[in-house]
Parts: structure tokens; sequence; C-alpha cells
């Protein structure tokens, strides 16, 4: 069982039973973040880069030949996986499902988002922090970083997605280390459930890392 996310959270949504779902790493090596100062109204104008952050990442692991093991758990079915995807184009497909978060930067989207940056109570890091009440998808962004967004060590978000027939929401996250100057992407997390229209919620959480030669 070697399952696609997109299909999950997209079609077929009358055969359940038949999701496969591909649940994905997000190695990071080289992280192009891009954020712009909020204006004073408190509104949104800075960028999480997470397309180029996805591309760049490919292209890291695949050169590297990282590894990807991954503990998936839908309903009441386990498994888990290790795999070497063969170059970028099947990293892309392991990380797309956090692609999703790059809705953040439509310039529709822009100044529907809070912008807060504060320190972390729990750690010695600082946390950017987009956040709408707004009927959108993606419901909040927090970027965990190190003096500098670009030291970047964690990324979280929540993703909330409903129509007449479902309704399905999934916690993000990634956990980045430094790596000579660079933030290096060693695990994630994706947890959350899918509710279909006169059924159950199905839930499934998904943890993966990402082992590589750091040269």
């Amino acid at each position: 069982m070697y399952w696609s996310i997109t299909k999950f959270y997209k079609s077929n949504l009358h055969a359940l039973a038949s999701f496969r779902l591909t649940m994905l790493a997000y190695p990071c090596m080289g992280i192009l973040l891009s954020m712009c100062t909020p204006r004073t109204s408190g509104r949104a104008h800075g960028f999480l880069a997470m397309d180029s952050l996805l591309n760049a990442q490919a292209g890291k692991l695949s050169q590297a030949r990282a590894t990807l093991h991954k503990e998936i758990r839908f309903g009441d079915e386990t498994e888990a996986i290790t795999v070497v995807p063969a170059d970028t184009t099947a990293w892309l497909k392991e990380l797309e499902v956090f692609a999703a978060i790059d809705a953040i930067n439509k310039p529709i989207n822009r100044d529907r988002y809070q912008v807060s940056d504060a320190s972390d109570p729990k750690s010695n890091l600082r946390v950017k922090e987009f956040l709408t009440r707004d009927d959108l998808p993606v419901k909040s962004v927090r970027l965990y970083y190190y003096r500098v967004p670009e030291s970047l060590r964690k990324i979280e978000a929540l993703y909330i997605e409903h129509n007449g027939l479902y309704k399905n929401s999934r916690n993000l996250s990634m956990e980045f280390s430094d790596f000579n100057g660079l933030p290096v992407m060693t695990s994630y997390a994706i947890a959350g459930g899918q509710k279909m229209f006169l059924d159950d919620t199905v839930q499934y959480d998904i943890k993966g890392k990402v082992r590589m030669e750091i040269k």
C-alpha cells in the first residue's frame, strides 16, 4: 500500500476504501524563504516561498540519494516503509501535500491573514504566525526560526477543506536542523481526519524521517 494523498483528498469520494495514500516526507536542504515586513495594520504581506522550497529540496534530495522512512496509520491499517525516491519528480510527488501551504501567497489571500512575530516561550526560537478567521483552507502557518527567518527550524500549518460531501482537516509540520548554515529537513508529521457524507470520520497519521549524507 503506497498511497497517494492528493487522490485521497480530491477524488473517488464514493470509494473511500480504495484510496491510496502516498505520504510524504519533506526534506529540506536549502530553503528559499522570502518574507517582507508586514504593514503596521498587522495584515500579512510576507511570504513563505513554499513552492520554491519544495522544488529546491526535491533537487537536493534527489542528488544526495536521501532515504525516506515513513510510518503510516490510516484508520485501522498501519504500515512502515523505507524508500529512496528515484529522482526530482519522485521527491516532488512525496512532498506535494505541503504545496497547499503556498495558498497563503495568493494575492487575493494576502490581506486576509493577521501576522504576529514573537519569542517562543518553550524554546530559544522566534515564531512568525500567519492566522486567518476567514473561510480559507490554510487556517494558520507558524514559522519557527533562530534569530533570522532564514534559520528555519520548524513549519506548522493547519489546513481544512469542506463541501457538501466531505470535510477534511490536517495538521502539517516539518522540522529542520542546521547543517553548515543551512536548514535541513529531518522529520515531518501529518495528522488529520476525513469525514465523508453519511460515513464515519477516518483518522490518519503519517510520520517520516529523512536520512542523508551531508557533504
